[in-house]
């Protein structure tokens, strides 16, 4: 339990503090990787809104062959660019979801390390307390001895 030099498994939740912090900047780091995908996806996805709108103006209007190759040249490249960012993204939240899990982990471990040492510690101050008020029981019998 705890002795003179403090907390025997210290350097174990040392270790774990350590751990979880860089748990935290892993998950840091994917969620805002997982944002600029998710924000890069949504401007894909704008882009491709502006140009629908902007093509179905044009054909009502009449529209060249060269035109209407133009945008759907751009509307084939801008469908690949969507759908290979919907699947980066996805699997940047799968990948956020774990970093997640790994922190929660780290976390719990760090919390169940921290809560042995403060029971240790009630305990310890417990003793303390019942030492001191053994010692003053034997301190006030002594005076009415004499």
């Amino acid at each position: 339990m705890m002795h003179k030099q403090g907390f025997q498994l210290q350097q174990v939740l040392n270790y774990r503090k350590e751990v979880e912090k860089a748990r935290k900047l892993e998950f840091v780091t994917a969620k805002r990787e997982f944002e600029n995908a998710s924000e890069l996806l949504q401007r894909h996805e704008a882009e491709a809104d502006r140009a629908r709108v902007e093509f179905n103006n044009r054909q009502a209007t009449g529209i060249s062959v060269n035109e209407l190759q133009m945008y759907s040249n751009f509307f084939s490249k801008k469908t690949c660019d969507i759908q290979q960012q919907r699947c980066q993204v996805s699997s940047l939240g799968q990948e956020l979801t774990e970093k997640r899990e790994v922190l929660l982990d780290a976390a719990k471990e760090k919390k169940s390390l921290e809560l042995l040492k403060e029971k240790q510690l009630m305990a310890l101050r417990r003793e303390l307390a019942e030492k001191e008020r053994n010692f003053l029981d034997e301190l006030s019998v002594q005076r009415a001895v004499r």
